[in-house]
């Protein structure tokens, strides 16, 4: 391998391309190109020398109280809390919410989960331990022609002849 086809290797291996189309296209062994990369720190996939590399950012002050954390070089991921404690009150001072409907009542709430399915424990209560005389009431209201009141999501979805949500089954129009 020449000087000048080492250089167009590098040129080429920096610019995205692979070991098998540089190697068809000097007319090389896709296994020397690999072997003259990987001795040159080029190893990998192509694509992720295309791409300029973003300079990791190491925090060298708590990001709740200010204290100065990362004094000297340590392994692994740098700090971004001073303490356990620090990153709670953090946490507490800056919440992440999530916007949900409630699969029982359909009212909107917020919650820390990112799946959250009832707006408080009375709703799941009901969805979950759907009683008779609640069944009853629903029959009674079909044949009257007069919409549920605070029906669970599973008995609108069986009005609407709508999938399941648990199983994804199609559901029949038996009431």
């Amino acid at each position: 391998m020449t000087n000048e086809q080492k250089e167009k290797i590098i040129e080429l291996r920096k610019l995205g391309i692979g070991y098998r189309s540089i190697a068809t296209a000097m007319n090389l062994s896709r296994d020397s190109v690999r072997n003259f990369c990987k001795s040159r720190g080029l190893e990998g996939y192509g694509k992720d020398y295309s791409k300029p590399k973003a300079e990791k950012v190491i925090r060298e002050h708590c990001k709740n109280c200010g204290k100065r954390i990362n004094k000297k070089p340590i392994k692994g991921r740098p700090k971004t809390y001073c303490s356990k404690e620090c990153k709670k009150e953090w946490e507490v001072k800056h919440p992440i919410l999530y916007q949900h409907v409630c699969y029982y009542c359909g009212k909107k709430f917020e919650s820390k989960a990112k799946n959250a399915d009832f707006c408080c424990h009375k709703c799941y209560i009901r969805d979950r331990f759907w009683r008779d005389e609640d069944i009853e009431t629903v029959i009674r209201h079909l044949r009257k022609g007069i919409l549920i009141p605070n029906a669970p999501g599973w008995v609108k979805d069986l009005i609407a002849g709508r999938e399941c949500r648990q199983s994804g089954e199609k559901l029949e129009e038996s009431i």
